[in-house]
């Protein structure tokens, strides 16, 4: 999730832990334990192929927290020792819960998390909620923060809190089933039209859990479609995009290439434009509705360039220049809300 839900996350577990203790040392070492996984990019910057492999490696595995929750908690311990609010053990206590909610909340977006690195690369990705959600978010954010205002021993300050947490927990429950269901839609669709496919995905839409995307791998193509929670009873649009993933045959030994198809759990296609290689992940949705076209559909991908040695450079392109965003938010909230014109059947 994005660096601000992390730290509210991060204050609400620290709050939990420590708060009647020590008051609002437990929201800000909460916050902060909250966000240090994300620290990571600052090791695989201006390489595309290690920003891909590193973000959310060690630093988001479970072996994570329990190296670094009692140094942490050793530190802050020293810090604040002349008043003797909470022990090493307590501290530690709050290291560990913030730092580990983090990949475990991280694990259910579609990005995915090493989770048990380094005895696996594995990426858990339950991809039932955004990368941003404002509407997991801003309540959280409200109910966590204004307990800072409450003495720390306020009965008010903790019921405020544990709302928090469970207003929050709930969402991401409700994000769950709506994904099971709109699973259950996708497939029912593609079987009343007798398509076998031989691997799926399914994702939430930018900003909301209402709204769903499906990607189905047939032999010859991947279909992807939309359904939302407040969709008409009907037939699903699905538009077909060729694999072409010969063209990248040549570079079966390349590393790179290895860890692109990794990191998209095989849902990719490749394209040849203007004698550049471009490789686009079907995992992280589309721009728009309107506009199927692949560069336009996938204005988040990456360009293989050969060298003269037979290798390739990697380039990431994010092609949103010339997006209009006002109206591609407008549109994705009239599809998430129903409105089936603006992507029709």
């Amino acid at each position: 999730m994005d660096s601000l839900t992390q730290i509210v996350l991060g204050a609400a577990v620290g709050e939990a832990c420590l708060g009647r203790r020590v008051g609002n040392k437990a929201l800000l070492w909460g916050g902060i334990a909250g966000t240090i996984p994300d620290l990571d990019v600052f090791f695989s910057m201006g390489d595309p192929i290690r920003e891909i492999v590193i973000h959310r490696g060690f630093s988001h595995s479970v072996f994570f927290p329990i190296l670094m929750a009692p140094v942490l908690g050793w530190l802050v311990h020293r810090l604040y020792a002349k008043k003797e609010e909470a022990t090493m053990r307590q501290w530690s206590w709050l290291f560990f819960w913030a730092i580990f909610t983090h990949p475990l909340l991280d694990c259910l977006t579609t990005y995915g998390t090493q989770l048990f690195y380094p005895l696996t690369d594995y990426r858990v990705s339950i991809s039932s909620v955004f990368v941003v959600d404002p509407l997991y978010t801003l309540p959280f954010l409200i109910l966590t923060f204004a307990g800072a205002f409450f003495k720390r021993e306020s009965l008010l300050r903790k019921k405020m809190n544990r709302i928090g947490i469970a207003l929050s927990s709930l969402y991401l429950l409700v994000g769950f089933g709506n994904k099971l269901v709109a699973e259950s839609h996708f497939e029912a669709d593609l079987k009343s039209r007798d398509v076998k496919y031989d691997r799926s995905f399914s994702g939430p839409t930018p900003l909301n859990i209402l709204l769903w995307y499906g990607v189905y791998e047939t032999r010859e193509d991947f279909r992807i479609g939309y359904w939302s929670v407040l969709d008409p009873p009907g037939p699903i649009r699905w538009d077909s995009y060729d694999k072409q993933h010969d063209l990248l045959t040549p570079y079966t030994a390349e590393y790179g290439v290895d860890r692109l198809k990794w990191f998209t759990d095989g849902l990719y296609i490749v394209r040849n434009v203007d004698d550049e290689l471009r490789f686009y992940s079907l995992k992280f949705g589309r721009s728009g509705f309107g506009d199927t076209t692949v560069d336009n559909s996938f204005p988040f991908h990456f360009k293989l360039l050969p060298q003269a040695d037979g290798s390739l450079n990697y380039e990431v392109v994010r092609k949103t220049e010339n997006m209009d965003l006002g109206k591609e938010l407008g549109n994705l909230w009239l599809r998430a809300l129903g409105d089936t014109a603006v992507y029709g059947r």
